[in-house]
């Protein structure tokens, strides 16, 4: 809870100026990163919400046709991906409608993590043009691309989904490495310094104590490898036998 009532947010956020006519590519391809983000970490209960306009004109900006077209084009391209969608009427920012990706938490509380929008509004108010082919002056248009959302918010999120057991890609320790005995220390640092040559987030644990001492530290920690002893050679009578991790 205290990394989600933070007095501000970091938000991943993306401004993409396109022609009309690459809407549709430009929504499906912000649609496709939003769901690489959540498979990639895990985030399987989650669900869009396409927020469209209330029939009160007063509470938006800009002409009907282009509400009609924003609309068109994030309804086309959650069609053409088979993606099955809630409703949320009245639930559009005033310069636009939108694409919210609705994630539920361990206490079942909803929250919008990742956004796409179809803007036509700001180009207009900032007077933003380019040359088309035809060689006219023309508006772009705005696609507003959030795929990961607040951060504080998704750590927030990823902390309570995994409670604190984080998959090996994604845990702060990946790997911890704890000597026997001081005897096998500079082993142990050589181990480590291996690891970390190879981009692999590892702690070593040579202090003085006892190795069931050792192992309740990164258990408690949830560290993903199953602690093991940095030996060159198996106990007699073991032979072939191999580290745990």
């Amino acid at each position: 809870m205290g990394m989600i009532r933070v007095r501000s947010f970091a938000l991943n956020d993306a401004h993409i100026f396109c022609t009309p006519e690459q809407i549709h590519q430009e929504v499906l391809g912000s649609i496709e990163l939003v769901r690489h983000f959540m498979a990639t970490l895990g985030v399987t209960d989650h669900r869009p919400r396409l927020s469209v306009r209330d029939p009160d004109k007063a509470k938006y900006v800009g002409t009907d046709e282009e509400w009609t077209n924003a609309e068109s084009a994030l309804t086309s391209a959650l069609d053409e991906l088979g993606q099955t969608y809630d409703l949320g009427v009245g639930d559009a920012a005033f310069y636009g409608p939108k694409i919210d990706f609705q994630v539920r938490d361990a206490h079942r509380r909803e929250f919008t993590n990742s956004t796409v929008q179809v803007d036509f509004q700001l180009p207009e108010l900032f007077g933003l043009e380019y040359v088309a082919s035809d060689g006219l002056r023309r508006r772009p248009v705005m696609v507003h691309r959030g795929a990961f959302g607040a951060m504080e918010r998704m750590i927030a999120y990823l902390i309570e989904h995994y409670a604190g057991a984080f998959p090996t890609w994604l845990a702060p320790v990946q790997v911890a490495v704890l000597p026997i005995t001081d005897a096998h220390q500079p082993y142990a640092r050589e181990v480590a310094a291996r690891l970390r040559r190879s981009r692999i987030r590892v702690e070593l644990d040579d202090r003085s104590e006892r190795v069931g001492k050792k192992i309740r530290r990164p258990a408690a920690a949830r560290c993903p490898t199953w602690p093991w002893s940095a030996t060159r050679r198996s106990r007699p009578g073991r032979a072939g036998a191999q580290p745990r991790g």
